[in-house]
């Protein structure tokens, strides 16, 4: 038969290896969700990389487009500016 004395001893036994078990998983999911996390990170570093590029190439097209604008306004400016000097000038005569 088995002392109760050696019977505790395998309980214990069993019982710290079990925390020591639990510990140890424990310890590998949480480098697991480190490393799924940096992956994750890398991949939004990137996927953010990518947005500023996008918005990057809309601001450059939104800003040919306002210089596009600025010149048709300047020319738009100088002909009614001449259209009042013609009048102007033929109603003075």
């Amino acid at each position: 038969m088995i002392s109760s004395l050696t019977a505790l001893l395998i309980v214990f036994a069993a019982v710290i290896g079990s925390t020591a078990m639990i510990g140890v998983f424990a310890y590998f999911f949480h480098r697991i969700r480190q490393i799924e996390a940096r992956t994750t990170g890398e991949a939004g570093s990137y996927q953010l990389a990518d947005q500023v590029d996008a918005m990057q190439e809309e601001l450059l097209t939104v800003q040919e487009e306002v210089s596009r604008l600025s010149e048709r306004l300047d020319f738009t400016e100088k002909l009614l500016m001449s259209g009042d000097d013609a009048v102007a000038s033929g109603s003075s005569e």
